[in-house]
């Protein structure tokens, strides 16, 4: 690429950037810091930008080693962290807003905000279904004579980009191992894989080992995990020794002396969902949020011991989560998907009759504009014949 006749261009662009957010009283000195949070939303990482003191340097890398000399607030997020985060989820909610699913035999049109679910951008519905999901587990796992079982999992300190002094203040890590978030989550995912593919866990059937699990951020920005799992009570010593043997029990914690599980997973996860319970958010609140945002990190997972998130969506207005889940065990229905793309076209019910069949009558639209984005179906909807 000739940074010769790109130049001007990217000068231009970055200067402008910096232009508009001079007003922020952010602590990235660098002008090229300021350019990142643009390019990541107008040039693709791939390209190359001609920076301010005329080098041609990756995107990526720049982005990389500028951003750790900003000044981090909270859990590893520094304010420009935090402004980027929020600027990229106005720009979907604006699109959630003036976009809307067109049906062109019936001619109506209904708002995607009204339908979507999602953390950020239906906070509310999303809350719902999540806590449906664990009311139904805890449901499942009492009908199976099972009982609460809870961890908590952290990472050795290399994982931690700061370090927590006596004095009880954040100082940079020397031993940090330059992990991002994300990718300390899956080294989280192989620890508890380590203990699923124990024999104390691993000699029990499915059926018998039920989980839900959050994802959390420590005050540094590294994740941990809390997970709740139901065991039967014949096994749970057994599953502890597991644990202890496996883990450094000074960073590790397992309890079996719980009452009521489901309110117990449920307290972690309304502090990972501010937005369900209130509008107007603190401070460190909106820094907890971006901090999913940015790293890409899912809230929460659980044993694929429910009926398919998928299906459920399609098939909630007929059934429960807990009648679906019985129904899907006992095969009563027949699931018709697509060879390539593993698309439900058509769900029958044991006694011949379509509860659920696709359709092409939809497009997505936006306001103002003749231009269809793509064509969707009542998929999206969880419309059922």
């Amino acid at each position: 690429m000739n940074c010769s006749k790109n130049k001007d261009k990217k000068h231009a662009a970055c200067n402008n950037f910096s232009d508009a957010t001079s007003s922020k009283n952010f602590t990235c000195s660098s002008a090229v810091g300021k350019a990142h949070s643009f390019g990541s939303a107008r040039l693709s990482e791939r390209e190359t930008v001609c920076c301010a003191v005329g080098t041609l340097t990756n995107y990526k890398e720049v982005v990389d080693k500028d951003t750790k000399e900003c000044k981090k607030v909270h859990y590893g997020l520094s304010e420009f962290d935090l402004y980027v985060a929020e600027k990229k989820l106005e720009l979907q909610k604006s699109f959630l807003d003036f976009s809307f699913l067109y049906d062109r035999i019936n001619q109506t049109s209904i708002p995607l905000a009204d339908i979507i679910i999602s953390a950020n951008h239906s906070p509310n519905r999303y809350y719902a279904e999540i806590q449906n999901r664990v009311n139904t587990l805890q449901t499942v796992a009492k009908q199976r004579g099972l009982k609460p079982l809870f961890m908590t999992l952290t990472l050795p300190s290399e994982y931690h980009r700061f370090k927590t002094t006596k004095q009880g203040k954040l100082v940079s890590n020397p031993k940090h191992n330059n992990i991002e978030p994300r990718d300390a989550v899956k080294a989280l995912t192989k620890m508890f894989a380590r203990l699923r593919q124990d024999r104390a866990l691993k000699e029990l059937s499915k059926e018998n080992r039920i989980y839900f699990r959050v994802n959390e951020p420590h005050k540094d920005g590294t994740p941990h995990t809390h997970i709740l799992m139901f065991l039967p009570t014949e096994q749970i010593e057994r599953v502890k020794k597991a644990f202890v043997r496996l883990f450094d029990s000074k960073a590790n914690d397992i309890q079996d002396n719980i009452r009521g599980g489901a309110a117990y997973i449920m307290k972690y996860i309304n502090k990972t969902l501010p937005l369900s319970k209130k509008e107007n958010l603190s401070v460190k609140d909106r820094y907890m949020n971006a901090w999913y945002f940015k790293n890409r990190v899912t809230r929460f997972n659980s044993s694929r011991t429910l009926a398919p998130l998928g299906i459920y969506r399609l098939l909630h207005r007929r059934y429960s989560l807990f009648a679906l889940t019985k129904l899907i065990d006992e095969n009563h229905f027949r699931i018709y998907v697509t060879l390539d793309t593993n698309k439900v076209m058509e769900i029958i019910d044991e006694f011949g009759d379509t509860v659920y069949s696709r359709s092409s009558n939809f497009d997505v639209c936006t306001r103002g504009s003749n231009f269809n984005y793509s064509q969707t179906n009542e998929s999206a909807l969880g419309v059922v014949a």
